[in-house]
């Protein structure tokens, strides 16, 4: 086979989105280990939370938008607008008087943001056959890998050394100079699709299911112990605007997300590999920091480190899976062998975890991250392949819904399963005055008398335990997917 030739200039446009995305995706983390410093600047706690969902919520809302906003007008035209909305909303962060304004402007940056995650990915795909995407993509998987590890460490040294302001005035003069690389390089003729935009009552409806849906998440993960009925009235609230949502988009000739497109049994296959993957993936590094530091007595800044391997394995082997798949055109057995593989890595974590160790389930972390290295950047592309649309905006669009969504659903849920499942067990010892299961800290375990610190760290384990095996099983279902995954030719030119 002959060597692939990128377009002309496609280097420089790739790493100069590549360094795009990375703001985006930086922002997502970055915020966290500010987050103590904003609530003594305005000395205020009550919905501090929202500085992080405000921008969740705007980007699950932004995401399908985008995705037809690019079919009919094009990826270049769009990109100038998500930048500057991240931009100026950037500043507006940074220079945010009160909660109120630093949420607004969060908000605003979450339309941004959505643009930035998910324009890059619809530009390079458009301009590549569908054999070389993965081998790209996995490289966009190394900027979000980097966005991971270096996101709390970067927002805390710039939160200590210059102020948490600087958690977003940073993407200023980075943001400007990309902008500068980019700007020549974009595609200027692309294919547009005529017709109707977008149906406007399938776009409100989903709105209100998201919002709905990210509301009642909230409030849940909020209320442990206490009233969560404003959280049940939001689920009822989301499962009416989605009964509601699918039923229009069924109906309407141009819904804001192409529900009919995915119909072949590819399609769906490979979406719903890609959610069970990215929720798995979602429920286990969400808590493991926690669990290593509550059950094993390690630090913070280690705990937090820990899941380095496990993205740097992933990302390593993804980059060897893609550029195979780039050659040869193959990839049928990836799935299966990948989901095989970290299956096995969170079985032997729930099997013998609490015995060997915080370095033995950072090992099966790592085995988990081999696995899902194998295949999980193919998932995008075989999406696309399998729809066989031509406009690839509004299927990208869809694929990163789906996925989000779905981590973000499983997350919550597992948070629930770890924080229910911990204090229902430590509020069953014999705790020293003062100490409940629901305000126990790393720093109050590591005072306790040696048994009952050991009884404590057993009750964090086990709490987590049905993760671990819920994970194994889900691994066991992608499996059994990916061995009915249609075989179809990825075109090479």
């Amino acid at each position: 086979m002959e060597k692939y030739t990128p377009p002309a200039h496609f280097n420089r446009l790739y790493y100069s989105l590549a360094i795009l995305m990375l703001l985006g995706a930086l922002d997502v983390s970055i915020i966290a280990t500010a987050l103590p410093n904003v609530v003594s600047d305005f000395g205020v706690t009550q919905n501090i939370s929202w500085i992080l969902v405000g921008y969740s919520l705007a980007t699950a809302t932004a995401l399908p938008v985008y995705g037809k906003l690019i079919d009919k007008y094009g990826s270049g035209k769009l990109f100038g607008w998500a930048v500057g909305i991240f931009l100026a909303s950037s500043l507006l962060c940074g220079l945010a008087p009160n909660i109120e304004v630093l949420t607004l402007a969060r908000v605003l940056q979450g339309f941004g943001g959505a643009g930035l995650s998910m324009l890059p990915m619809t530009i390079i795909s458009s301009m590549l056959p569908e054999r070389q995407r993965p081998k790209y993509m996995a490289r966009f998987g190394a900027v979000w890998a980097i966005a991971t590890i270096a996101g709390p460490i970067l927002g805390g040294f710039l939160t200590e050394a210059l102020g948490w302001r600087w958690v977003f005035f940073i993407n200023i003069p980075i943001g400007f100079v990309a902008i500068l690389l980019v700007a020549k390089v974009l595609p200027k003729n692309e294919e547009l699709k005529p017709g109707k935009l977008f149906d406007i009552s399938t776009l409100i409806l989903f709105i209100i299911a998201s919002s709905s849906l990210i509301f009642a998440l909230n409030g849940f993960t909020a209320s442990i112990g206490n009233n969560s009925t404003p959280a049940y009235a939001f689920i009822a609230a989301a499962v009416l605007a989605l009964v509601l949502f699918f039923w229009r988009t069924l109906k309407a000739p141009n819904p804001i997300i192409p529900i009919r497109s995915f119909a072949s049994r590819g399609a769906i296959t490979a979406l719903v590999i890609s959610a069970l993957s990215g929720a798995n993936l979602f429920a286990v590094a969400s808590y493991v920091p926690s669990l290593l530091q509550m059950s094993y007595g390690v630090p913070g800044w280690l705990a937090g480190l820990a899941l380095g391997p496990m993205i740097l394995a992933m990302l390593g082997v993804s980059l060897i899976t893609t550029r195979r798949v780039g050659k040869t055109g193959r990839y049928t057995k990836l799935p299966v062998i990948g989901s095989v593989v970290a299956g096995i890595g969170m079985l032997l974590a729930y099997l013998f975890g609490s015995q060997l160790g915080p370095w033995f389930l950072v090992a099966c972390l790592v085995i988990g991250g081999i696995g899902l290295g194998t295949y999980v950047q193919l998932n995008l592309t075989l999406t696309q392949a399998y729809t066989k649309e031509k406009f690839l905006g509004a299927i990208t669009s869809t694929f990163s819904v789906v996925r989000d969504m779905s981590g973000a659903i499983v997350s919550t849920i597992s948070g629930g399963i770890f924080g229910f499942g911990a204090v229902a067990l430590l509020n069953q010892l014999a705790l020293p005055e003062g100490l409940t299961g629901s305000n126990i800290s790393p720093e109050a375990i590591a005072q306790l008398e040696p048994a009952l610190r050991a009884q404590v760290q057993t009750a964090y384990f086990e709490a987590f335990h049905p993760i671990f095996l819920n994970s194994a099983i889900a691994y066991i279902i992608i499996f059994a997917l990916a061995l009915t995954l249609p075989k179809i030719h990825l075109k090479s030119s």
